[in-house]
């Protein structure tokens, strides 16, 4: 029935075929709209069907796949009047692509912001190598560059990503981040670490800044990766990890001194200050 309706609003023939597959389809003209000004409806069932057969995917379903592509194409500048662009022979495919491309570009754009103000970053970062480490189950990882930590941040959906004072510690070599991956998964982030000079570990968090049961089993690994990084360190990291704790002594009484307290899902309404003391490992003198 809305497709008559569009039929005779539009002073246009729809073969019957058309309008029926539509329906049964469950594809309104309200629905196709965004399309409805580059192709006819006939166009758009034979697309549909089209991309429907390589995906095995519903009509229907695909419809928003094709109208959320076409937005972020726009968004990047993309020609969406061009029919190479609006009429992309393999849907799914390039929407995923396009996703990726959205993600990467502000990343990237987020990764200048933070150089911009921190320009030592990415070598800092490159100096960690001696941090890394390895043994059954787990690994420790330094990141090469900022947009490794935005990335982390970003598949983690933790604070590093939005806050300048990691980087901020980071450029003052105060405090690293470093990732705590599982051996069989070492590109699927898992925990991000926030390490002193010496190895102290001041936070370990996962998923929106939680710990799971299994950081119990972890924390073994870090006591015996804390254990032989002792013997990689030099002057400068030590005397960098006595102003580091010192700071962070400082900062964790202003907090409890404040009475800063935690928003965060599972920790509503607990001092900061109780939470980064019950967090830290200190490092053997």
């Amino acid at each position: 029935m809305q497709w008559l309706r569009y039929e005779k609003k539009h002073e246009q023939v729809i073969k019957d075929d058309v309008i029926t597959w539509l329906a049964q389809a469950e594809i309104s003209p309200e629905q196709v709209t965004f399309i409805l000004d580059r192709m006819r409806p006939e166009q758009i069932k034979n697309y549909l069907k089209k991309q429907s057969a390589n995906s095995r995917k519903p009509p229907k379903e695909l419809v928003d796949t094709w109208k959320d592509y076409l937005g972020m194409a726009l968004r990047l500048g993309m020609d969406v009047n061009d029919a190479i662009v609006f009429r992309v022979n393999k849907l799914e495919k390039r929407h995923n692509e396009v996703v990726q491309m959205i993600k990467d570009k502000g990343l990237a754009l987020k990764a200048c912001e933070i150089v911009q103000k921190f320009p030592d970053i990415d070598s800092i970062c490159q100096s960690l190598k001696k941090y890394e480490y390895k043994y059954r189950n787990f690994q420790i990882i330094a990141p090469q560059r900022v947009e490794d930590i935005l990335e982390e941040g970003s598949e983690l959906k933790h604070c590093i990503i939005g806050k300048d004072t990691y980087y901020e510690r980071i450029a003052k070599r105060e405090s690293y981040l470093l990732f705590l991956r599982k051996i069989d998964a070492p590109e699927k982030p898992y925990y991000t670490l926030e390490v002193e000079p010496n190895g102290t570990v001041r936070q370990k968090r996962t998923y929106y800044d939680r710990q799971n049961a299994d950081i119990e089993q972890a924390k073994v690994f870090l006591l015996r990766w804390q254990k032989q990084l002792t013997k990689k360190l030099n002057k400068e990291d030590k005397i960098l990890a006595f102003k580091s704790r010192d700071l962070r002594k400082k900062e964790i009484e202003e907090l409890r001194k404040n009475k800063v307290k935690v928003n965060g899902f599972g920790y509503r309404g607990k001092l900061l200050a109780d939470l980064l003391e019950e967090d830290l490992m200190e490092a053997a003198a």
